[in-house]
């Protein structure tokens, strides 16, 4: 993550998709780009940033932290080899005293979304790449409206593409009721004139209360997840209502991080905020034992491979359990090369994806990575029982990763993604957990069944790597 360029904004941080949008873009990015190689340019040789409470803890302060998050068991040589590996490509610091909630589906997201809202005093910041003129989108504008009327400043950012169905009269309600709302890469030639950037889209889900509580995740906001994923409606019903999602809410140092993202998004917009108030980045208060911090990809800068970093030093140094739970999954050769070593060398490796999806190219790519995974030893369960959304990593039940990214190259090179990295064994425990029940919730893959597939899928499965890297 880039800090904001402001020596204030430094300072304080230093303290603590929907159907056929997929296809627009890849198009778009198709006509006015090449598909370049992505590569790794940061040095694994470098130190990872300290890990840090209300200042940089001493060597041995940060062996005591991890101990700690490690449910006050000392760390194995292995999990301090994964967590070292992964925190060199971040630029932000690991950060102590956090306490990290899941959230599973939209209707527990939404409860304490709406509950953190509703006792915000000085600010609410959110980031969406989708706000949708439902009723759910309605009933959240309605509460963000009574909080501006109670003199609490409200923020919206969303993307342009990603919410290009929702009506511009709905947020132009919400400037009405003195809400202020800025558009991502608005699509119109006139504001956005560099036509070639409409690849570099804002995917990020994040929402910030009095800098003191964030939310991030899979979650927009939207009525697909006005139900939850547990009323099982299937293919047939399951692209519009109850989407299996992941979110987290987070409490503590961490929040200025998703606080420092949005600003920068923010002003990128043209957005003026005096992001120099304290209110905004509070003294951080200690709510936890969890470790976390925020990684993040910047469309902007070519070299970013902050996030992708993460995940393929996760995959690489995994000792025991590499559990994937991903909504669009179209990696690199790297990437499963990773997985498939993994498997080889004894780790469980398994990985849940969509039986069906809302945008039926990028499931095509996900199918033709699953011989190749099958024969390495990857476990591979499809989930039918509601549209699978989330995007979360689970390694050795410490390191868990939640967030907007998918497992492909458009979140890696070409949008504004942020992950949550949550250092903690009880954190890991319960995210295996969710894993468990999607699981037990999802029906298992087996090569020879898989092989058994027909040439025309197989066809399908092959024209959908010609726009891979752009899906």
């Amino acid at each position: 993550m880039r800090r904001i360029t402001t020596a204030c904004t430094r300072t304080q941080a230093a303290r603590a998709a929907r159907p056929g949008t997929r296809i627009v873009v890849a198009l778009c990015s198709a006509l006015v780009a090449g598909c370049a190689a992505l590569s790794l340019r940061e040095s694994t040789s470098r130190e990872p940033p300290p890990i840090v409470a209300d200042q940089p803890l001493t060597a041995a302060a940060q062996a005591e932290a991890l101990d700690a998050a490690l449910a006050e068991r000392r760390a194995e040589p292995g999990t301090v080899q994964l967590i070292d590996a992964m925190r060199r490509f971040s630029s932000e610091p690991l950060t102590t005293g956090n306490r990290v909630t899941a959230l599973v589906d939209g209707p527990a997201t939404f409860a304490a979304i709406r509950e953190a809202v509703s006792a915000a005093r000085h600010h609410i910041h959110i980031e969406t790449f989708i706000y949708d003129d439902d009723e759910l989108g309605r009933e959240f504008g309605e509460l963000l409206a009574h909080k501006r009327r109670e003199g609490v400043e409200v923020r919206v950012l969303y993307d342009s593409i990603g919410s290009m169905e929702t009506d511009p009269v709905f947020f132009e309600g919400l400037r009405r009721a003195d809400i202020e709302v800025r558009e991502y890469r608005p699509m119109s030639p006139i504001k956005t004139p560099l036509v070639w950037k409409i690849q570099n889209r804002d995917h990020r889900k994040i929402i910030v209360i009095d800098g003191e509580v964030g939310f991030t995740g899979g979650i927009n906001v939207s009525g697909t997840y006005a139900s939850a994923s547990t009323i099982k409606p299937g293919p047939d019903r399951g692209v519009d209502e109850g989407w299996r999602d992941t979110h987290v809410q987070i409490e503590g140092p961490a929040v200025a991080q998703l606080q420092a993202l949005f600003f920068e998004t923010w002003r990128r917009t043209g957005g003026a905020i005096d992001c120099c108030e304290e209110a905004y980045f509070p003294p951080p208060k200690l709510a936890g034992a969890h470790l976390v911090t925020i990684v993040s990809t910047d469309s902007e800068d070519a070299s970013d491979r902050a996030l992708y970093g993460t995940y393929l030093a996760a995959f690489e140094n995994a000792q025991a359990r590499l559990w994937i739970t991903h909504a669009y999954f179209a990696p690199n050769k790297a990437l499963l090369d990773a997985m498939i070593d993994a498997a080889q060398r004894g780790v469980d490796v398994r990985m849940i994806a969509p039986g069906f999806t809302d945008s039926g190219f990028i499931l095509l790519a996900t199918q033709s990575t699953y011989s190749r995974l099958l024969k390495g030893g990857v476990r591979i369960y499809e989930h039918n029982d509601a549209l699978l959304h989330a995007k979360s990593v689970v390694v050795d039940g410490v390191v868990s990763i939640v967030g907007s990214a998918n497992l492909d190259m458009r979140s890696f090179a070409h949008n504004d993604e942020v992950n949550a990295i949550v250092i903690s064994r009880d954190f890991g425990a319960e995210m295996e957990e969710i894993f468990l029940r999607d699981e037990h919730a999802s029906s298992p893959l087996e090569l020879e069944d898989w092989k058994d597939r027909g040439l025309w899928q197989r066809m399908k499965e092959w024209s959908s790597k010609l726009l891979w890297h752009w899906l």
